[in-house]
């Protein structure tokens, strides 16, 4: 994996389902050094802490991932110094991630003991009602994405009912062909994550930038129901199976869909230009609506406008909700805030640098 200067996606997502966690995939634990699995509630500092760290070892001239949250997309889940194998992660609710190698790799960090918890038990019926109120409003957003899915997936059929399955297939030969001149020995890896987001901020998506710096862009135009995540998954799984390292950018809406893949060893990005993050790319276009018939397309047209009103409605509809969940976890974070004692949040700081500085 190739990473230059900074880089940015989300590890997990707000999607039809509720929240999809990709957080094991922050790092292959078989060759990291190091992975602090960070604990605390909410405004003790974990996200501060770790962009900290990722600004101290930026500043020493090393790349940093920087793992995004989609429920707060100025905060961080995790960060990852790629060069020295060292990540760290959040690992609180919802990610409830949990060491998998003990002292050998991972480690916990425990941002509670910075807090005075005879201060917080005072305000204990305050925090269990805004605790409350925070799942309230995320799990009514995930049943207005869920009530999403059927008229994204009746929007997908009217799509599908058009496309030329015999012209369509070509797509995929011409990549493969285009994509692949050469192949190494042995069996390439794979790594799942995010690129794009259902944020409080709206749709957030950091596609564009992960894959300017790719040499070769190849991007499948086009709407629901033409097929773009088969091309990608087949590319996706003849291009480990040539050896190469294929990094997956799943569907923000729906988990089981790709919306683009990067293969950095041989500088290509195989992009999609969708319905959810309406990205452009510059890079050899495949228009997949070139492929269908016009005359079913016309015939579904106002069906399909009446899909798209609908669904983009709910959607709007769910990240309200995640905005409102946000801004009540604003309040929830104030009691924290008023009960840490920074110097203690200070000294865990200086330990973890003390921790990665060995790796050097």
């Amino acid at each position: 994996m190739t990473y230059i200067n900074e880089r940015h996606l989300f590890l997990g997502g707000n999607t039809y389902k509720g929240f999809h966690s990709f957080f094991n995939n922050i790092i292959n634990k078989e060759e990291a050094n190091r992975v602090l699995c960070i604990k605390g509630g909410p405004g003790t500092g974990k996200s501060y802490l770790m962009k900290k760290v990722a600004t101290h070892f930026l500043d020493k001239g090393y790349s940093i991932e920087y793992n995004h949250c989609s429920s707060d997309d100025k905060s961080l889940d995790g960060i990852v110094i790629p060069e020295l194998k060292l990540a760290m992660i959040d690992a609180t609710a919802p990610h409830m991630v949990d060491p998998i190698y003990p002292g050998a790799v991972d480690e916990i960090i425990n941002m509670g003991i910075a807090l005075d918890n005879d201060a917080l038990s005072l305000n204990k019926k305050n925090l269990m009602k805004v605790y409350k109120e925070i799942s309230n409003n995320f799990q009514r957003a995930y049943k207005f994405l869920a009530a999403a899915k059927p008229i994204h997936d009746d929007w997908s059929k009217l799509n599908a009912e058009a496309l030329d399955y015999g012209k369509f297939s070509t797509i995929t030969e011409s990549l493969k062909e285009q994509v692949f001149s050469k192949h190494k020995a042995g069996f390439g890896d794979e790594r799942h994550v995010f690129a794009t987001a259902f944020t409080p901020s709206g749709i957030i998506t950091f596609a564009e930038d992960l894959a300017k710096d790719y040499k070769q862009k190849f991007v499948l135009k086009g709407g629901p129901g033409f097929g773009k995540s088969k091309i990608l998954i087949e590319i996706g799984k003849l291009a480990k199976k040539k050896g190469y390292f294929v990094e997956y950018l799943h569907d923000p809406f729906n988990p089981e869909r790709i919306e683009h893949i990067l293969i950095p060893e041989i500088s290509t990005a195989l992009v999609t230009e969708n319905e959810i993050s309406q990205c452009s790319f510059a890079g050899k276009t495949f228009d997949i609506s070139d492929f269908s018939n016009p005359s079913i397309i016309s015939k579904n047209k106002s069906e399909i406008e009446y899909d798209k009103e609908k669904f983009y409605e709910l959607i709007d509809k769910a990240l309200f909700l995640i905005s409102e969940a946000h801004r009540i976890h604003d309040d929830l974070e104030a009691y924290y805030i008023k009960s840490i004692d920074f110097s203690v949040l200070d000294k865990i700081y200086t330990d973890v640098i003390q921790k990665f500085e060995k790796y050097i």
